[in-house]
């Protein structure tokens, strides 16, 4: 994961209201799924957990590196328990490289999508947000691209007003027309890495930006209307 470089920029303190648009007023926007957090209920050797989700259908996902730390760094897991704490794994994801978290966001999708899929994404970073990976699981997780936007937020620290950059999964919401997901922002601003046209590290209106996918199209930001095809991270 490249290193991500805070230029100078206006500042504004991000807050939880939707952003007033047509779209939001006449589309179903989906939250995201409220899934619990549980203790560890596997016994591995090689594997350290860092956090683990009931999905409420007898699987689980668990985000956990390994013991010995490697570049490859943190996977997300899907597993079922066979009994009492052994696991049979369904799906293993690509791993997160050098991020300390690859903490996911749980979405519904579609109801054509076989029971059981939906969509993830993956908070990447170490002290602080550097985006979310857009997944889709099913029996695997499939990437789809990476959205480079974060929650920003203004802290009182030290007795110095800093911005710092936060997981803006939990503030997004998504909505299905045909064959294409739109994911927009339940939050005032947000900060954007890459506008995929050459500007970096803005912060920008919730109500001005979207994100889309389909398969045929992948993944699109839309800023002020414009649809910018998403690049593949270098």
């Amino acid at each position: 994961m490249r290193a991500r470089l805070l230029i100078g920029v206006s500042c504004v303190l991000a807050a939880c209201a939707a952003p007033e648009t047509n779209d939001a007023r006449t589309e179903t926007w989906d939250e995201p799924h409220n899934f619990p957090a549980v203790d560890d209920n596997i016994a591995h050797d090689t594997l350290l957990i860092q956090t683990t989700f009931d999905l409420g259908d007898g699987s689980y996902v668990m985000v956990a590196g390994n013991v010995t730390d490697t570049f490859e760094g943190l996977r997300l897991y899907r597993y079922k328990l066979v009994n009492d704490s052994l696991p049979e794994m369904i799906a293993v994801s690509s791993p997160a490289y050098d991020s300390w978290t690859m903490l996911p966001t749980f979405f519904p999708v579609d109801s054509l999508t076989p029971t059981g899929s939906m969509w993830v994404l993956a908070n990447f970073g170490e002290k602080e947000s550097w985006g979310q990976k857009l997944m889709l699981l099913d029996g695997a997780f499939h990437d789809l691209g990476f959205m480079d936007v974060a929650l920003p937020e203004r802290i009182l620290e030290d007795d110095t007003l800093r911005l710092k950059l936060r997981n803006i999964g939990p503030f997004m919401r998504c909505s299905t027309r045909g064959e294409t997901t739109t994911w927009r922002f339940h939050c005032d601003s947000v900060y954007v890495y890459d506008d995929q046209a050459g500007y970096y590290d803005q912060i920008l209106a919730a109500s001005r930006l979207h994100f889309t996918y389909s398969q045929a199209e992948g993944l699109s930001l839309w800023l002020d209307g414009v649809k910018r095809p998403v690049k593949a991270p270098a």
